[in-house]
């Protein structure tokens, strides 16, 4: 799809979603300098958008977005398996409606299961790079026959896959880095990382380390990051400092327990791409975490020592 066409079905969708009232979108931070971009417009050259998603499609039944902690249902097994595949196919469409609605070049997901992003990426017609979660020996099983469960990048072209595994030996968490070809970019890579929480350190430490020295600063080209990194404060995140980026949502000390998925999820930009970036959460059904949006476009090299690198 050309530059220009892109452009023009971005604004037809954001103006007959916005006529219908389905766009609920907020800001979730901009550039230090120069004005924001709008997600539904192709807006300088190079552009390229990404959308990070945790869709909970294994998660606890302790989170009642994920799936149903009902004792009833429990004690059917039958009942239990029908209504788990009932709200897997609810978070497939919600994929498959970010998708219509924003058009991303490429899509990051968490906490999926394999089976139901093959499902996806076939019908949207993007290719898929996966990596299990759970142990690199015996990996998380998805309920109700779908398969392990899975970090992911879908596209619509995957050229390669770059640096991919578990953060520490014998670790639970992963990440994933495909080599994407876009419209506009001949050759960009894509990680996603689901980092642990504040609670399971050292944990989140060690895996922070190694996302930033041995995953991203070592990237040689365009590199983008887009995960789940459970980091909600200021300051915190695992960008090397030549990157830059975003989280989800601003984040207080104050409000740190009034929404605890919000701020979690973080993207990265390595030099080269547009320093005027600005990112964008939207309310995704069927999930505990909003998606998170992000338009890059290329920069002038001699500008990027004033680029804003802080994630907030």
């Amino acid at each position: 799809m050309s530059h220009s066409s892109r452009f023009l079905t971005r604004l037809s969708l954001a103006v007959a979603a916005l006529a219908l009232g389905l766009v609920t979108a907020t800001s979730a931070g901009a550039a230090a300098t120069g004005s924001p971009s709008n997600p539904d417009q192709a807006d300088g050259p190079g552009i390229i958008t990404i959308e990070q998603l945790n869709m909970c499609m294994w998660g606890s039944t302790m989170t009642p977005d994920c799936f149903p902690n009902d004792s009833g249902a429990a004690q059917d097994s039958a009942a239990w398996t029908a209504e788990e595949q009932r709200i897997a196919g609810l978070k497939r469409d919600a994929i498959v409606a970010q998708v219509e609605r924003h058009i991303p070049d490429v899509i990051t997901v968490d906490e999926g299961c394999l089976n139901d992003l093959t499902a996806v990426a076939s019908q949207i017609g993007y290719e898929l790079a996966t990596q299990t979660t759970g142990g690199a020996t015996t990996p998380r099983q998805c309920t109700a026959g779908r398969g392990v469960a899975v970090n992911a990048v879908l596209a619509k072209d995957i050229t390669g896959t770059g640096p991919q595994g578990y953060f520490e030996s014998g670790g639970h968490r992963s990440y994933i880095c495909a080599k994407v070809t876009t419209d506009e970019w001949s050759s960009v890579q894509v990680c996603n990382a689901h980092l642990s929480l504040k609670t399971q350190e050292p944990h989140q430490t060690t895996e922070c380390n190694i996302l930033r020295d041995d995953i991203l600063d070592p990237s040689p080209g365009p590199t983008l990051l887009a995960g789940d990194v459970n980091m909600s404060l200021a300051g915190e995140n695992c960008a090397p400092d030549r990157y830059h980026g975003l989280k989800d949502l601003e984040r207080t000390a104050a409000d740190q327990q009034a929404n605890k998925t919000d701020g979690l999820q973080q993207i990265y930009y390595s030099a080269g791409f547009w320093r005027e970036s600005c990112g964008w959460a939207y309310t995704v059904e069927h999930t505990d975490h909003k998606g998170f949006l992000l338009e890059l476009g290329k920069t002038d090299p001699g500008q990027l020592d004033e680029c804003w690198r802080n994630i907030r």
